[in-house]
């Protein structure tokens, strides 16, 4: 394994180890959310949340992604004095932006309800958000500076401090709203202030990070004879980079706009209130698909700093290297996640909410995942190779194709199930066309027994173990949540078994794990490796 590689591999790993600890706090965030508000309160709130995200991605993911690839490209040519001018210029451009997107929540709620035919009640979780764009940004450039260098221990722990703190200042603020007798719509707003004081304490931790390890950053600020770059040609080249990245890494995003904009004006049958708790049954389906793409985020924020480098340096073979490791990662972790989602979608919304409602969306969702999981995959390769306006054409035809789908199941009698259909529609065309263009370019090849074979051998023995163990651990002992974090844990179990017994990991897999040379030798005796 090459040290690129090697970089590439590790800084996966950390983000998604990070990204998992984030989720996990995330669901207790929503969890009890939901079981304080309700699904009319998580209607609001899934209402909006779709609309802010897709604000704020190019401030979440957009900018800091074109920093990191601006910034990787001059490290990988030693040019280290302008990769800090990049990013010293890069923290105006970004905090303007999110000043004015922070501006246009504040003062634009009413617009925004207006527009999308919305509940009245949803302007307190809008202004509550509101000043979250500010902070985001600010911690936006810092990581995308950080990633440029490979360096991913700042960008996991800002995902670990923004859901701890939403966690527990949220869901206190929620509480103590109910608690005193605040409007469902008020408190909501209350968890969303929570939000914003997540995103604020990342901010003033990463800032501190930042002038705590300035000066061991060994970063070559001497001219070495290249020109200065201009801040003009820095704030051009993040918007030129940034537009196409914010936008194909805001498909998950977009997809979720389109049904918060149809799902009200094609509901025709149905009044709005009725809506509103069918989008927060959504929600909660949302809430359990987020976790696996967690960690698919993760891959997507190493591959592009990492193929930059590689076209960079016209290194063709590391290149394919890169792009086979990104596309079997991504199916070794959508396929297990999807089966076992749609196996146990009934018991995971019953052990979450204490409802079985919305479990069939959550079922559909999971075909959904390891078409967004290896979407957004694509969508990295792409951009790191610097093809970035490719994504932009397969989005276009693939937001056509859900819309269209959209406006008519959705006024059918599959009502929001339509929207669900149209989601893996919409993601299988995203997909599709990206692999088209990927093959295309690079001719790359990828060995269909160790990558889609085996990992999918492995995950139907896992899925028909985690059926029985959790019909036989119930009857026993009739506990629907003992009975699915059982089968969780012994699906994951199976699953790994089956991956070292099928010899689908390879040696390099391990290099993340403690001690992994001793594991790596025990194997290799087994003949498992």
């Amino acid at each position: 394994m090459t040290e690129q590689t090697n970089k590439l591999v590790k800084g996966a790993m950390l983000l998604s180890f990070a990204g998992m600890i984030a989720k996990i706090f995330s669901a207790l965030y929503r969890i009890p959310l939901a079981r304080l508000v309700g699904q009319e309160g998580m209607g609001y709130y899934e209402t909006v949340y779709p609309i802010y995200s897709l604000l704020v991605s190019a401030l979440l993911i957009g900018i800091p992604n074109a920093i990191s690839k601006l910034t990787s490209e001059k490290i990988a040519n030693d040019d280290y004095y302008n990769a800090n001018n990049i990013f010293k210029y890069s923290r105006y451009v970004i905090v303007i932006m999110g000043v004015i997107i922070s501006m246009f929540m504040f003062f634009g709620a009413n617009f925004m309800i207006e527009r999308w035919e919305w509940k009245s009640e949803t302007k307190y979780v809008i202004r509550g958000l509101s000043l979250s764009p500010i902070f985001i940004s600010i911690t936006g450039t810092y990581k995308g500076y950080f990633q440029g260098m490979q360096k991913m221990l700042p960008t996991a722990l800002t995902q670990i401090i923004e859901n701890v703190t939403k966690v527990i200042l949220g869901i206190s603020i929620t509480y103590l709203l109910v608690k005193s007798n605040y409007s469902v719509s008020f408190a909501v707003g209350g968890a969303a202030i929570g939000t914003t004081l997540g995103f604020l304490l990342s901010a003033v931790y990463i800032n501190i990070y930042y002038f705590k390890h300035k000066n061991s950053i060994k970063l070559n600020r001497e001219r070495k004879l290249r020109d200065r770059v201009k801040f003009i040609t820095v704030t051009r080249n993040i918007i030129r980079v940034a537009i196409p990245i914010t936008i194909a890494s805001a498909s998950y995003s977009i997809m979720r706009v389109i049904d918060s904009n149809t799902v009200f004006k094609r509901l025709t049958t149905i009044n709005k209130d009725v809506a509103n708790k069918m989008m927060g049954q959504l929600g909660y389906a949302f809430t359990i698909i987020n976790v696996p793409l967690t960690i698919s985020l993760a891959l997507m924020i190493t591959i592009v700093p990492a193929i930059s480098i590689a076209v960079a340096k016209n290194n063709y073979e590391d290149l394919i290297n890169k792009i086979v490791i990104c596309i079997r990662f991504s199916l070794l972790l959508a396929l297990p996640a999807a089966i076992g989602i749609i196996i146990l979608s009934e018991p995971l919304m019953n052990m979450l909410y204490h409802t079985s409602a919305g479990h069939e969306y959550l079922m559909l969702l999971g075909i959904c995942l390891v078409l967004i999981i290896i979407g957004q995959a694509l969508a990295a390769i792409l951009q790191g190779m610097g093809k970035y306006y490719i994504p932009l054409v397969s989005l276009f035809v693939s937001v056509i194709i859900k819309y269209i789908i959209n406006y008519y199941l959705i006024a059918s009698e599959l009502q929001l199930m339509g929207a669900v259909i149209g989601s893996i529609c919409y993601y299988a065309i995203y997909v599709l066309i990206n692999y088209i263009i990927i093959k295309r370019a690079t001719n790359f090849r990828i060995d269909i027994l160790k990558v889609v074979l085996k990992p999918m051998i492995s995950t139907i023995i896992m899925g028909i173990s985690v059926f029985f163990v959790y019909s036989g651990v119930h009857n026993i002992i009739n506990s629907n949540t003992l009975s699915t974090l059982i089968s969780i844990i012994t699906g994951i179990v199976i699953y790994g078994l089956m991956l070292i017994i099928t010899k689908t990991l390879r040696e390099e897999d391990f290099v993340f794990i403690p001690y992994h040379e001793s594991i790596v030798s025990k194997l290799k005796k087994l003949k498992l490796i």
